[in-house]
């Protein structure tokens, strides 16, 4: 019995069919190249703009958190500092990296820079011993004194205060008179744990016999104080609370921005948000530490860090500087 070829096979079809695949091939390979050039230089930039100049990695299995250095010397110890997002991250990271980089380097330390999205991840880096040194909020720091002892280094001076209050802020067209007026109204803070963004407008409610949790329509948190004026400004919602100092030196960078929002009422003052270390910390490395601190405003590289800051200089806090906003949290919390 004969065999019979396969039906419909023609070797010149199949092989027009390989060959324009071959070209469709070639073809997406060499747009995905040009693509890749001309977006290559826009990536690198941003990431080289918003990049620390180097990591830790918190996950490391041994007891040290393992670390790496783009210009790391193997004789220098790692020195961590945490900057909760009081600010958003990447204004922290452009405020903030030069005084990490003093900081450890006047320590003789390899300075390893740790920014965080919420105000209890930075108390839980301090907490657990993931970093050496932190800025946190007011309202943090009395969270952490109270749970695990976190100890208070110094606090900055600015405009000639260690205190600072809480701003309300409403869009220039508002017509709010006092925050009664918001009753319903669209409301941002930057965390459930900031002073002057939750706990002032709280207090304020509560004296009024209001249930802060019930009292605005909606509660949006931002996450940092920046981003609460920049929701004001963009309609997001209908005010903020924040910290005043945050605010002023906004306004300072931006004047146009008295043309969009406006003061609606101001907090009494409350004690600076400190740097803070671990009760566990050796006590000659935390002197150390101290010291360098107080003695920024007595060197050239110091003061310029400090001034673009807007700080005078550090001072170690005097011992009733929190004591008010002590009783104030702790009103707040057991009325909750």
């Amino acid at each position: 019995m004969e065999s019979q070829s396969p039906q419909n096979f023609h070797p010149d079809s199949a092989r027009a069919r390989i060959a324009k695949a071959v070209i469709v091939t070639v073809l997406t390979i060499g747009i995905i190249f040009a693509l890749y050039n001309v977006l290559k230089p826009v990536l690198l930039d941003q990431s080289s703009r918003i990049s620390p100049r180097n990591w830790i990695h918190l996950n490391a299995s041994s007891g040290r958190p393992a670390v790496t250095s783009s210009d790391s010397q193997a004789s220098e110890q790692p020195f961590r500092i945490a900057i909760a997002p009081i600010v958003s991250p990447e204004k922290s990271m452009e405020m903030y990296e030069d005084f990490i980089q003093y900081v450890a380097r006047k320590l003789g330390k390899r300075p390893f820079s740790l920014y965080q999205a919420r105000f209890s991840e930075t108390n839980d880096l301090v907490r657990y011993q993931r970093c050496d040194l932190a800025i946190v909020p007011t309202y943090a720091f009395i969270r952490g004194e109270r749970e695990f002892g976190m100890q208070a280094l110094v606090v900055p001076r600015i405009n000639g205060e260690t205190s600072y209050q809480s701003f309300v802020i409403v869009p220039v067209s508002s017509r709010a008179a006092t925050i009664m007026d918001l009753r319903g109204k669209r409301f941002a803070l930057a965390d459930i744990t900031s002073t002057t963004g939750w706990l002032f407008p709280a207090m304020l409610l509560m004296k009024a016999g209001e249930d802060p949790n019930q009292f605005f329509g909606e509660q949006v948190i931002t996450g940092s104080h920046d981003r609460s004026i920049d929701a004001v400004v963009k309609g997001y919602v209908d005010a903020a609370a924040l910290n005043g100092n945050v605010y002023q030196q906004m306004v300072s960078e931006d004047p146009s921005l008295l043309e969009k929002v406006r003061v609606l009422v101001k907090s009494p003052t409350f004690g600076m948000p400190p740097i803070v270390v671990h009760p566990q910390m050796d006590p000659g490395l935390k002197e150390k530490v101290r010291s360098v601190l107080l003695k920024m405003n007595e060197d050239e590289a110091g003061k310029r860090i400090l001034s673009r800051l807007q700080i005078e200089w550090f001072v170690i806090p005097a011992r009733d500087l929190f004591s008010p906003l002590r009783q104030a949290i702790g009103k707040l919390e057991q009325w909750r």
